[in-house]
């Protein structure tokens, strides 16, 4: 008869206790933080990204210069003497540098691309 009065005595105590609900828009929320936590990390991503590619930018154009300014001659020369056979139209040394140099951007854009919609899709 005593333990009946226990658990009789422990159920009504477990009744009387409030119950802890979780609110209406708890789903919600939690989505929404988890969709925040989401942007952030796809914005530091894309920071990275941005600062990797003006870095490559910056290093392509600086060694660029900086072989031009120690082997300007010698590249010239040389490109004349390679292209005046085959090419006996006379382009400037400077179109052709961009004939060379334009395709070469235009793959790297691509790949860059390719990278930036491989993340974002």
């Amino acid at each position: 008869m005593n333990e009946k009065q226990k658990d009789k005595g422990l159920m009504k105590a477990v009744k009387e206790q409030p119950q802890f609900r979780l609110t209406s828009n708890f789903t919600f929320r939690t989505m929404q933080k988890v969709e925040e936590a989401i942007l952030l990390r796809e914005k530091k991503q894309e920071r990275k990204m941005l600062l990797a590619t003006i870095a490559a930018s910056l290093f392509l154009i600086s060694s660029s210069i900086g072989l031009y300014i120690y082997f300007g001659k010698h590249l010239k020369a040389t490109m004349y003497h390679a292209f005046s056979h085959v090419l006996k139209i006379q382009i400037p040394l400077i179109y052709l540098l961009f004939i060379i140099t334009i395709p070469l951007f235009m793959v790297f854009d691509r790949w860059m691309r390719k990278q930036y919609f491989k993340r974002h899709s």
